[in-house]
């Protein structure tokens, strides 16, 4: 009988330690899919810049300063990870190594600048859509990296525009891919390698895990 008694309560604790367990899953994620929020006045205006950055770009987009470092917190709050930031945050519109395989000796940089700004780049509103989230699992590491995903026509417009002046200045467009990039900011990221996710092509139904409010 007492050797019963005990087994029903070793089953009972265990089947509690199970709920609770259980709810501590879903309330992390609850966490995890609640939204994250952007004042609107941060999303404007945005600057071309063309000079390395801890992305690889070569022609990039960057947002306002006070953009990237609230949804940056609110990551670290919801994860408690360590993560990193990279400073300054940028849109990536060229990569070096495209630039180096593609461009180089065939569209000059203020050809492919030009192009930025007809595109409307520095005027477009981006309107972001969900925050994505992509992991990888390596031998003694894990790698993971945020990135807020935008709505941005301009940012397809420019890219496919290239292509089609590499094209007409008799270089190869083949090297280079307009869809390659997606109108992304990286944010935040598990390791300071930022550029070892680029060229990074958002999936929104693979990599969405939380909307992306404005106020």
């Amino acid at each position: 009988m007492a050797r019963r008694s005990a087994l029903i309560k070793v089953v009972i604790g265990l089947a509690a330690a199970g709920l609770l367990a259980v709810l501590f899953l879903r309330s992390a994620q609850s966490a995890r899919e609640a939204p994250f929020t952007v004042e609107r006045g941060d999303l404007t205006p945005w600057t071309l810049v063309l000079e390395p950055d801890a992305l690889g770009s070569w022609l990039a987009l960057r947002p306002p300063a006070e953009l990237a470092p609230p949804v940056g917190r609110q990551i670290f709050a919801r994860g408690g990870q360590s993560v990193h930031y990279p400073n300054p945050a940028a849109m990536p519109l060229v990569l070096q190594t495209e630039f180096d395989r593609a461009l180089a000796g065939t569209l000059m940089p203020d050809l492919v600048m030009n192009l930025a700004r007809a595109a409307g780049l520095e005027s477009a509103a981006f309107a972001p859509r969900c925050m994505g989230y992509r992991r990888i699992s390596e031998p003694g590491a894990t790698r993971g990296v945020y990135f807020m995903v935008f709505d941005a026509a301009a940012f397809g417009r420019f890219r496919q525009q290239v292509s089609e002046e590499l094209g007409r200045a008799g270089g190869n467009a083949s090297l280079f891919d307009p869809a390659a990039l997606s109108p992304v900011l990286v944010v935040a990221a598990l390791d300071e390698n930022f550029s070892r996710w680029m060229p990074l092509r958002a999936d929104r139904d693979a990599d969405c895990v939380a909307p992306i409010e404005v106020r």
